[in-house]
């Protein structure tokens, strides 16, 4: 297992606008807290805005520590912080997934509040599924969202491995950033207005063992939600193999033929297996530049001249006017601080 050394995924700035919705902390702390993770206050009215993966995990760490609340205010009752530390040095020390799964259900049983998680097996899939219990809950897209892809991440961390997500249904309507879900969850299935929320997984995952060790939980401990939320590996889909070999080369991109002559396959056969995914290598492109864009814009003191060198554009015009078209904002809005 690779862990990428440098995560520039992002994200809508609706996911951030989800985590502080219902925080319990004053506005203006939470200002201090979007500033301290270099999240413009501003970006919060622009329906286009982006933010690195990194960022959203920072702020929601900062969130859960400031409010004492593993779960942001989105659960029936307080989810206090140490909760996720005690669930995973009870799941570290299971045998098996199955083992696992079964632990996770029961933890959540046993502590009476927060969300309420149960587990079933299907034919040749087992679900997990959030909120189907005695304590009945509004549909939160927030709590159904983080829950999964925690859950998710908690999973691939214990078998050192990204295993791909068969099904997921959330009971609510797609929202406007449904098409960041194939970045949350590795392109996973979902659909929409579901009778309940649900993650599905090949029940043969159940029988396999757990390959972390308590020595790697301490270490993962030190941030957890940090560390969780940007664990990343790198992917076996062919879009993230193409968006691998072009991290190191923004400045002077391949064509599509010396690409897969890098990667040794044939151009049209490359071609075929990004739309087979549904994926060009145009909008790889312009995801990877977009998305470094934003992490330098937000963690580096590079100008905004030099940023758009760095990419590849010959000119800062042209950046400006291709990064609006990408975010809503012009590059100088992530440098804009509280």
């Amino acid at each position: 297992m690779r862990y990428l050394t440098v995560n520039k995924v992002s994200i809508n700035i609706d996911f951030i606008r989800g985590a502080i919705a219902k925080v319990p902390l004053d506005p203006q702390e939470i200002d201090t807290l979007l500033s301290s993770c270099r999240i413009p206050r501003s970006l919060l009215n622009e329906p286009h805005a982006r933010v690195s993966l990194l960022q959203y995990a920072r702020l929601i760490t900062a969130l859960i520590n400031a409010s004492n609340d593993e779960l942001l205010g989105h659960a029936y009752q307080k989810l206090p912080v140490g909760s996720l530390s005690i669930l995973t040095h009870w799941l570290v020390a299971a045998q098996t997934m199955e083992q696992v799964v079964r632990r996770l259900a029961r933890f959540y049983e046993i502590l009476g509040k927060g969300i309420d998680v149960s587990v079933s097996v299907e034919d040749d899939l087992f679900y997990i599924e959030i909120g189907n219990s005695s304590h009945a809950r509004d549909s939160d897209p927030f709590i159904d969202e983080f829950a999964f892809f925690s859950i998710h991440r908690i999973l691939c961390w214990l078998r050192k491995d990204i295993f791909p997500i068969d099904q997921l249904h959330f009971p609510f309507p797609a929202p406007s950033y449904a098409k960041d879900y194939r970045l949350m969850f590795y392109g996973a299935p979902v659909s929409f207005n579901s009778n309940s929320a649900r993650i599905a997984f090949s029940r043969e995952l159940l029988d396999k063992p757990v390959l972390q060790t308590q020595e790697d939980l301490t270490q993962l401990l030190e941030d957890p939600f940090t560390n969780f939320l940007v664990l990343n590996f790198y992917g076996e889909s062919w879009s993230a193999k193409v968006a691998n070999n072009i991290q190191d080369k923004l400045q002077r991109l391949p064509s599509l033929p010396a690409l897969a002559e890098l990667m040794n396959i044939q151009p049209y056969t490359l071609q075929r297996r990004l739309a087979e995914e549904g994926e060009t290598y145009l909008a790889i492109k312009n995801q990877v530049k977009r998305d470094a864009a934003i992490e330098l814009l937000a963690y580096t003191d590079l100008s905004i001249e030099e940023v758009s060198y760095r990419l590849g554009f010959s000119e800062t015009s042209p950046f400006t006017r291709t990064f609006k078209e990408w975010t809503g904002v012009p590059p100088s809005a992530y440098r804009k601080k509280q």
